[in-house]
């Protein structure tokens, strides 16, 4: 039987005829070629932006604050804060796409709230930060495994922490601010402030305490004495009084404001 390789086959240059164009006259005639536009679709299509993360910034923030004046203080600078940075503050839970939790320890009943809180929001499925001295004095307590905490030293950092959050992630800020060691008051007086009511200003001129109680956890969230400097506290009731503070979000007419001073 022959084989594929029997047959015979004409040789390279007897397969080229006399009539063939050469290299030089095909190169020669592309110069003639005209060419023609392709015709493209001008029909556009709308592309929709899939985002594979969360944006920060964006999301509406529910805060709820227990205890003492000190406390609510601290919350006012935290909503003033996130209200600078683009978050929109809600009176309505349920529309909220976070909880912010600023607690007290200094009674049982305030904690139990804090700790029902904390459920009912996780039942929502809201994103969860606790602060205040609940989290401060017992940051291993089971209901808290995995919440972000803002320690009662750290809400000048608020928003790094709530940016984490809506992310899902868990951050947690518990050490205390020092100066050459020394401890300090906490986060500056000249903060962004959304204050409950325009028209007390509620200046905190320490933190911590001297005392040691049994009875009472406070000492272990707020640690020891820790003054403001003499001058800040002066500047900020100075803005208080004569409405002139940039900071506050919630603007009184001059001469409307009646500090209220914590010891």
């Amino acid at each position: 039987m022959p084989s594929a390789c029997d047959s015979l086959i004409d040789d390279i240059e007897d397969m080229v005829s006399a009539d063939d164009p050469t290299p030089q006259e095909r190169q020669y005639a592309r110069k003639s070629i005209i060419p023609r536009a392709r015709k493209r679709n001008t029909q556009q299509t709308t592309e929709v932006l899939q985002a594979d993360s969360v944006i920060p910034g964006m999301q509406k923030i529910w805060m709820r604050t227990w205890g003492c004046s000190h406390n609510n203080s601290d919350g006012e600078y935290m909503a003033g804060q996130l209200a600078a940075s683009g978050y929109r503050m809600t009176e309505d839970p349920a529309e909220a796409d976070l909880w912010l939790l600023n607690s007290c320890t200094v009674k049982n009943p305030a904690e139990d709230h804090f700790r029902n809180s904390i459920k009912k929001a996780q039942e929502q499925d809201k994103k969860v930060v606790v602060a205040g001295c609940v989290p401060q004095a017992q940051p291993r307590m089971d209901y808290l495994k995995g919440l972000s905490i803002i320690g009662v030293q750290q809400i000048d950092r608020v928003v790094e922490v709530v940016d984490e959050a809506v992310k899902g992630h868990s951050v947690r800020l518990l050490g205390q601010k020092k100066n050459n060691g020394k401890r300090l008051g906490g986060a500056r007086l000249d903060l962004p402030k959304i204050r409950k009511n325009p028209l007390i200003e509620i200046i905190s001129i320490n933190t911590g305490c001297l005392n040691a109680c049994t009875y009472c956890k406070t000492k272990h969230a707020r640690g020891d004495l820790a003054s403001y400097p003499v001058e800040e506290l002066v500047e900020r009731a100075r803005q208080s009084f004569q409405g002139e503070s940039t900071a506050d979000l919630h603007a009184a007419a001059p001469g409307t404001l009646t500090p209220l001073t914590t010891f």
